[in-house]
């Protein structure tokens, strides 16, 4: 197996030729945990020109699957040969598609969970509008889930995209069957890193703050921009 890797519009690449033995399998995992730890917006598996995988191969894409859920999260991509494509779909269990151009239109492919979108001003007053339309959200999407904490998520991301980044300032809302999630995104490629906060700041908490609260969090790129989001659980007691 000879193994390639390129990144793309913040899509890690990994392009695979020849057959891929059991004896391969290991070096093919460890591609695709550091690819997945890099939190892209993706990670594009191509086997256009790899031979037969072995059964531990698929075994790694699989587990990789699991870990690469899609968005906001990064998403596992596999695009294969249009000859090979049934059968490798049928052994993974996951989409493939039948070249790199295909693969890389789906990266951004989102759940059918509801969700709300809303465009905020690049202006410190953002944050409290945020806030208010958040809670408008989760209740309309019967997110059930803690107001205070959601309050304090949606003040700290939206504070920082509007203070530390470029507009345009997008925020989402999503709620699934076991979370409430909380994206937002900006106009800037580099990964949030504000200042010290204040303690009369109304934000600046940093995302200390929102990794003590979330249930999960991270950066996804969203170019020319990126996403900050955090995701709360649901209060079942709530229902």
């Amino acid at each position: 197996m000879l193994l390639q890797h390129e990144v793309t519009e913040g899509v890690e690449i990994l392009s695979v030729r020849g057959p891929v033995s059991a004896s391969d399998a290991p070096a093919l995992a460890a591609a695709l945990v550091s690819a997945i730890d890099m939190q892209p917006r993706g990670v594009l598996v191509d086997l256009v020109d790899a031979g037969e995988l072995s059964a531990e191969a698929v075994a790694v894409l699989d587990q990789a699957a699991q870990q690469a859920t899609g968005w906001p999260r990064p998403a596992l991509i596999v695009c294969s040969s249009r000859a090979e494509l049934e059968s490798r779909a049928a052994a993974l269990d996951l989409p493939v598609h039948a070249d790199r151009r295909a693969g890389l239109s789906h990266v951004d492919d989102r759940s059918a969970a509801p969700r709300r979108t809303v465009r905020l001003p690049h202006s410190l007053e953002s944050p409290a509008r945020a806030r208010a339309m958040a809670a408008d959200a989760v209740m309309e999407l019967n997110g059930d889930t803690a107001p205070d904490e959601l309050a304090l998520i949606v003040s700290e991301l939206v504070t920082n995209a509007v203070r530390y980044a470029d507009p345009p300032v997008e925020m989402e809302i999503e709620v699934t069957e076991d979370a409430v999630l909380i994206a937002v995104n900006d106009g800037s490629p580099g990964r949030p890193a504000p200042p010290e906060p204040s303690e009369s700041a109304e934000g600046g908490r940093g995302l200390l703050l929102v990794d003590l609260l979330a249930k999960e969090s991270g950066v996804r790129p969203q170019p020319p921009g990126k996403t900050v989001w955090a995701s709360l659980p649901r209060d079942r007691s709530a229902t």
